[in-house]
C-alpha cells in the first residue's frame, strides 16, 4: 500500500469510528410509560423505538 492509500485508509477508519461513537452517544434507552413516550416522541418529532423481549 502506498503512503497516500495508507493515509486514506487511516482517515476512513477514523471517520467511521467517530460516526459510531456519535451514534452510540445519541441512542439512549429510557424506560417508562408507552403513552408518555409516544407523546414525547410526537412533541419532539422523533420516531419511537420500542424494545422488548420475552423468554418463552
Amino acid at each position: 500500500m502506498t503512503r497516500s492509500a495508507s493515509t486514506r485508509a487511516a482517515l476512513l477508519l477514523a471517520v467511521l469510528a467517530a460516526l459510531l461513537v456519535a451514534q452510540a452517544a445519541t441512542a439512549a434507552m429510557e424506560p417508562g410509560d408507552f403513552k408518555e413516550a409516544l407523546a414525547r416522541a410526537k412533541a419532539e418529532d422523533k420516531p419511537l423505538v420500542i424494545d422488548f423481549y420475552t423468554d418463552w
